[in-house]
């Protein structure tokens, strides 16, 4: 439901609110059994960076199984996590009853970080799966 559907005008929406957070969880990676692997392209979606994780060495993990996670691969839970800060332009986009598509982009080009991003980023620190932030998350 919007709130304009129930009766609050986007003037006193783009007025009053500071921020607007979205989360998801996902599962952690077991430190006891995880594998590192390299991924096939195919096997991922066009947003994963994937040549950057190459070029930077870094160690892409997937879930194995083993006694201390109970043969899951996976123990704990870890947020993904989308802040979109209420600057000028996002009030103005609001007021003016702009498409959520245009807001998230002038939010993006403010800096926000989406939860998709946010799940690559715990993806290339080793923390969790890309199955994991596939589940959660859809394409931006």
């Amino acid at each position: 439901m919007r709130l304009i559907d129930i009766g609050v005008e986007p003037f006193l929406v783009s007025s009053t609110v500071e921020g607007v957070m979205a989360q998801r969880l996902v599962r952690v990676l077991c430190r006891e059994c995880r594998q590192p692997y390299v991924p096939r392209r195919s096997e991922l979606p066009p947003d994963f960076p994937l040549d950057e994780c190459l070029q930077r060495g870094e160690r892409i993990y997937r879930a194995v199984g083993c006694r201390h996670c109970r043969g899951t691969g996976y123990s704990g839970r870890v947020g993904l996590y989308e802040l979109l800060e209420a600057n000028e332009e996002i009030r103005r986009l609001t007021s003016e009853r702009t498409p959520s598509h245009i807001v998230k982009e002038a939010a993006r080009q403010a800096g926000m970080k989406t939860l998709r991003e946010d799940g690559w980023l715990k993806v290339r620190r080793g923390i969790t799966s890309i199955d994991e932030v596939l589940r959660v998350t859809k394409a931006d």
